[in-house]
C-alpha cells in the first residue's frame, strides 16, 4: 500500500503582513499532483490545516477545496493540530465523510473509536487518529488542578499511545492491512523549524521516544516544521514538515511530502520535494551591496541585515526601495559589532543611563546638548526618588 503523508499547511499564515494564499494554493495543487502521479492509496494529513482558530472563510474554503481534490485521488484521513479549532472540524466531519475525507478533531475516549479503518484500492488501512491534545482536554480526577495536567502530560499521552497501538495491532491481526499512527504531537529530540509556537514546543508538551510504538507500519506525525525522521526511533515514520517555509528560521529547509510504501515486511519511505512556495533567504551587507547579494536569491522573500556605521532613521524604506521583496530589515552596526566606539564603553564597566543616553546621541551624529542632558538627569532622579 502506498501512502502520502503531509502536514502543517497553515493556510492563511502571513509573513510580515504578506498574504501567501496564492502560494499555499499552488503548493496544495502540487501535493495533489504528487498524489495522482504516485498513484497513492491514501492521504494522511497530520494537523494544522489552518493557521488560526478564528476562521477566515477564504482560508477554510481553500482548505476544503484542497481536501476534496486529494480525496478525488484517494481516501483522506486528517487530524487537527494546535492551530486548528477542534470543534469546527468535529462539526464538519459528518459532511466530509461521504466525500472520502475522515477528520478527527478531538481525541476519542475509547481506542476503538479513535482508530478508523478505511477501505482503499489496496485493501483495508487502519489509522489511529491522535489530534493535538491540550492539557485542558485531559481527564482529571476529582479535585485535581490543571497544574497536575501539565506535570503529567507526557505520561497521559504515552498511555493514550499505548491504547491506540493495542487497537491497531488487534485490527491488523484480525483484518490484515497496514496499521498507521496519524498524530499531531511533539517527540522529544525533534529539531524545530522555527515557525512553531514556542509554547507548544516546550518539554511540557513533549513525549519521549520510548512512548511511541515502533512495531506499526508507519508513523505519520505533524507539528514540527522541519521535515525529518522521528528522533531516536528505529521505526518507519516522519515529520512531513510544513507546506511552505513559514518563518525566516526555515530559510534553509527544503519542503516536501513523504511517500510510504508499506510492504509485507518493511516500509520504505522517501521524500518528494515541493517547489511551489517562494523561498526565504537572508542576506547581509552594506546598503549599496544588497541588490548584488539579493541577485543570488531570485524570487525569494528576503531578510536583510544591513551593515551601518551610524543610525539610518528611514532604513526600512531605503531597503525596500531597492528590494521590494525585503520583508524584514534589521540594522547591524559595524562599530558596535567590533566592540569599539563611544557606545561600547570600557570593558567590564557598567554605564549609567545618562551615559547611554549621551552615547545614543553620539551614534546619531548629534552630540547631546548639555541643557537636554541636565533635563534628562533631573527627570531620571524624579522617577527614581518620587516625593
Amino acid at each position: 500500500m502506498r501512502l502520502l503523508h503531509t502536514a502543517d499547511w497553515h493556510i492563511g499564515k502571513r509573513l510580515y503582513g504578506v498574504d501567501r494564499m496564492a502560494e499555499a494554493a499552488a503548493a496544495l495543487d502540487e501535493v495533489r499532483d504528487v498524489a495522482a502521479r504516485e498513484a497513492v492509496d491514501a492521504v494522511l494529513v497530520a494537523g494544522d490545516l489552518l493557521d488560526r482558530r478564528l476562521i477566515d472563510p477564504a482560508c477554510l474554503g481553500a482548505c476544503l477545496a484542497a481536501l476534496q481534490a486529494l480525496a478525488e485521488v484517494a481516501p483522506v484521513v486528517a487530524v487537527t493540530g494546535n492551530h486548528d479549532d477542534p470543534d469546527l472540524w468535529e462539526h464538519l466531519a459528518p459532511y466530509l465523510a461521504p466525500r472520502g475525507i475522515t477528520v478527527a478533531g478531538r481525541v476519542r475516549g475509547a481506542a476503538r473509536d479513535a482508530v478508523v479503518t478505511v477501505a482503499t484500492a489496496a485493501g483495508p488501512l487502519h489509522v489511529a487518529t491522535l489530534p493535538w491534545l491540550e492539557t485542558a482536554r485531559l481527564g482529571l480526577a476529582a479535585g485535581a488542578g490543571r497544574r497536575r495536567a501539565h506535570a503529567t502530560y507526557a505520561d497521559d499521552v504515552a498511555g493514550i499511545l499505548g491504547l491506540l497501538a493495542d487497537e491497531l495491532r488487534a485490527r491488523r491481526a484480525a483484518e490484515g492491512g497496514p496499521a498507521v499512527l496519524l498524530g499531531h504531537l511533539l517527540v522529544d529530540g525533534a529539531a524545530a523549524g522555527g515557525g512553531e509556537r514556542e509554547l507548544t514546543l516546550g518539554i511540557s508538551y513533549a513525549v519521549t521516544a520510548a512512548a511511541v510504538p515502533t512495531d506499526l507500519d508507519y508513523l505519520a506525525l505533524g507539528h514540527v516544521h522541519r521535515p525529518q525522521r522521528l528522533p531516536r526511533l528505529q521505526a518507519p515514520g516522519r515529520y512531513a514538515g510544513s507546506l511552505l517555509a513559514l518563518d525566516f528560521s526555515e530559510d534553509n529547509h527544503a519542503k516536501s511530502v513523504a511517500i510510504a510504501d508499506v510492504g509485507a515486511d518493511v516500509t520504505e519511505v522517501r521524500e518528494v520535494p515541493l517547489t511551489a512556495g517562494r523561498r526565504l533567504a537572508r542576506i547581509r551587507g552594506p546598503l549599496e551591496d544588497l541588490p548584488r547579494l539579493a541577485a543570488a536569491h531570485e524570487g525569494a522573500y528576503l531578510f536583510c541585515e544591513v551593515e551601518l556605521d551610524r543610525v539610518a532613521l528611514d532604513l526600512v524604506r531605503e531597503v525596500r526601495d531597492l528590494l521590494p521583496d525585503a520583508l524584514r530589515v534589521e540594522p547591524r552596526y559595524r562599530e558596535q559589532a567590533a566592540g569599539g566606539g563611544a557606545a561600547s564603553g570600557d570593558a567590564g564597566e557598567p554605564r549609567s543611563l545618562p551615559e547611554h543616553y549621551a552615547d545614543w546621541h553620539g551614534v546619531l551624529g548629534r552630540p547631546l546638548d548639555p541643557r537636554q542632558a541636565d533635563a534628562f538627569a533631573a527627570a531620571l532622579a524624579a522617577a527614581e526618588h518620587p516625593s
